[in-house]
């Protein structure tokens, strides 16, 4: 088993930071499910086959740090942005590579670039396709403000956009609305800045400021029902906030958080209803809380209920988790243990309520 290393970068201390993050378990046209994990110089990649899976087949990126965050659009092309070193110093560039069918090699690298002309690392972007297959990087800069890039309508990418701001935290948050517009949430030291689109591919403008500070690298956003964006994060009294401007100005709490790390997110229908399903590594070893509640109904509350990868989940960040629906029906959530070993639970479709099974091994 090869496993997922991490990298020496100048990184602030206290960030929360995901070294795998965003869509990183995806499903595909043809219903099969794929995960992707990054190594030094390589992305690895695990790809269900019939009732099984097989994998990491090892994808060369010549100088990819260990670092990956994935997007996926409706089209089902998986997108990759990744980061490698530039130059001789502590330079790094964002680049991008597409696959476009399960199991198939990649298209690309090619380079994004990055917003600041010293290139260094600032942190690791959010990345999102909006409803026209277009993908949108954002990244905080150099000048502690948050900076994005969107693919153009033609091939290629539009300039970098400064989005102003300051003392924004690492880690930011994005999704894609009903009708295929982004909107992208950035955190600061006192406040939540919402910014969206008039139409698909347009520039960014702020349309909301939040006065609440935010858990660092606790964001998550997820379209829900309605088509509405709604926002999920931790605030300093540990309770897990849902925010949908869309739906109402304040945001709703909903439950104390299992632990410190990042909120997951994925639709699902259980007993016929839309639903929201949250997990959340718990802090206590190798547990992974998981919650579910009724699509936009946040008075309704939600309940942890923590289960045991029973693996040794590592030191180096928050262990990656990602939610999908399952091609057989339910969701399946794998998790990246410390050991880079993928375990996976699979909900039981068959009991009533929302019920796992016991983690085992992906592969």
């Amino acid at each position: 088993m090869t496993a997922v290393r991490a990298t020496t970068l100048r990184e602030p201390e206290g960030t929360g930071s995901e070294r795998l993050s965003g869509d990183w378990l995806t499903r595909g046209r043809d219903g099969l499910l794929t995960a992707c994990a990054p190594a030094e110089g390589a992305v690895l990649r695990w790809t269900q086959q019939g009732a099984g899976w097989i994998g990491p087949d090892r994808l060369p990126a010549p100088g990819l740090l260990p670092r990956l965050t994935v997007a996926q659009g409706a089209d089902g092309y998986i997108h990759l942005v990744g980061m490698r070193r530039v130059g001789s110093g502590d330079g790094v560039e964002l680049v991008h590579a597409v696959q476009f069918q399960t199991g198939r090699p990649l298209l690309g690298w090619d380079a994004i670039g990055h917003p600041n002309k010293d290139p260094r690392w600032t942190g690791d972007p959010a990345a999102v396709v909006d409803g026209e297959g277009r993908l949108c990087v954002a990244l905080r800069n150099g000048g502690s403000g948050v900076s994005c890039r969107s693919q153009a309508t033609r091939g290629g990418w539009g300039r970098w956009q400064d989005l102003g701001g300051f003392g924004v935290q690492e880690s930011l948050a994005a999704a894609v609305d009903g009708a295929g517009l982004v909107e992208l949430f950035v955190p600061d030291q006192k406040t939540i800045a919402r910014y969206t689109q008039e139409k698909p591919g347009a520039p960014f403008a702020l349309a909301d400021r939040l006065g609440v500070h935010a858990v660092p690298g606790t964001l998550s956003a997820l379209a829900t029902v309605s088509g509405s964006v709604s926002l999920f994060f931790v605030d300093d009294d540990g309770v897990v906030q849902v925010w949908a401007p869309q739906r109402d100005p304040q945001p709703r709490p909903l439950m104390k958080a299992a632990g410190t790390g990042p909120l997951h997110l994925a639709p699902a229908m259980i007993e016929g209803y839309p639903c929201t399903v949250l997990a959340q590594e718990t802090g206590e070893g190798s547990e992974v809380a998981f919650a579910a509640y009724p699509a936009e109904n946040e008075e309704a509350g939600a309940w942890w209920t923590p289960t045991s990868t029973g693996t040794a989940t590592g030191t180096e960040g928050p262990m990656p988790i990602a939610l999908q629906e399952h091609g057989d029906g339910g969701l399946i959530a794998v998790a990246l243990t410390g050991d880079g070993v993928p375990m996976a639970t699979r909900q039981k479709t068959a009991a009533g309520g929302f019920a796992l099974g016991r983690w085992k091994p992906l592969v």
